[in-house]
């Protein structure tokens, strides 16, 4: 019997191949599926590093199809997918995509015209907020809208176009009381200030008044706290804020049987 099957061993010396290639075949199978891997989690990796990019720079738009073609293609995380972004951009949830899509479009127009220090957009519990400052908005001790915010305010109608949600107006002041005899204190100053505001955008924005309202804070709701010149004009803002409120919960209870 031991000679038979050194015979038929003999007779096929290469037969060791057959299960060595098919443990090659088995080893490429496994490093194509961990290169698939890898390759999708860079692909969503470029697609929110491009969208907070688009965020936080100022660009107005996703970059062309021309634009990435020029860039050199040196390594595979340099090539930007120029469908990622978008992809990403819309799958966000409705707070977070409006949040994008307004930032990026106010910081590159505040860049254009010179005033991006006295923009910003925030994302809190609540909604999205469009600050504008003092220094944009009023005089130091007004409540008539200066001429140069007319123009932010036509864009900030615009970025409210596509949004249904309800609008609340905030007025904001700095712990100095105010020395015009018309507004004794600084309530008066942050209502009426935030109720030029709203006018403005319900008579020549044409946003629908059931969605929008007026309110002032006063000091009382500070951003920085009110001890230097540069943190009081940070106090001293309107805000604009899309409301998106949360899913209503309902309790419901069972009671025992009687």
């Amino acid at each position: 019997m031991a000679r038979k099957q050194r015979e038929e061993q003999e007779s096929n010396p290469l037969e060791w191949l057959v299960t060595y290639g098919d443990m090659i075949t088995l080893m490429m199978v496994f490093f194509v599926v961990l290169y698939a891997m890898a390759n999708t989690d860079l692909q969503n990796f470029q697609k929110i590093a491009l969208s907070l990019r688009i965020a936080f720079n100022g660009q107005s738009q996703f970059p062309s199809s021309e634009v990435l073609q020029t860039q050199p293609e040196t390594s595979q995380a340099s090539v930007t997918d120029t469908n990622a972004a978008p992809l990403f951009f819309d799958n966000l949830p409705p707070k977070r995509r409006d949040f994008v899509r307004i930032s990026t479009e106010l910081n590159s127009y505040a860049q254009e015209l010179g005033v991006a220090g006295d923009i910003s957009v925030n994302m809190s519990m609540e909604g999205v907020i469009i600050s504008l400052s003092e220094k944009l908005t009023f005089e130091p001790g007004e409540v008539g809208l200066r001429p140069d915010v007319v123009k932010v305010l036509d864009r900030v109608v615009e970025l409210l176009a596509p949004i249904d949600n309800k609008v609340r107006v905030e007025g904001h002041t700095d712990s100095i009381p105010t020395n015009n005899p018309l507004y004794p204190t600084n309530w008066e100053l942050s209502v009426l200030r935030s109720v030029s505001v709203v006018r403005y955008l319900i008579e020549e924005g044409h946003i629908a008044p059931e969605r929008i309202q007026a309110a002032g804070n006063a000091e009382f709701k500070p951003v920085a706290a009110n001890d230097t010149r540069a943190n009081r004009a940070l106090n001293r803002r309107i805000d604009i804020i899309i409301i998106y409120p949360g899913e209503s919960r309902r309790l419901s209870l069972t009671l025992p049987p009687s």
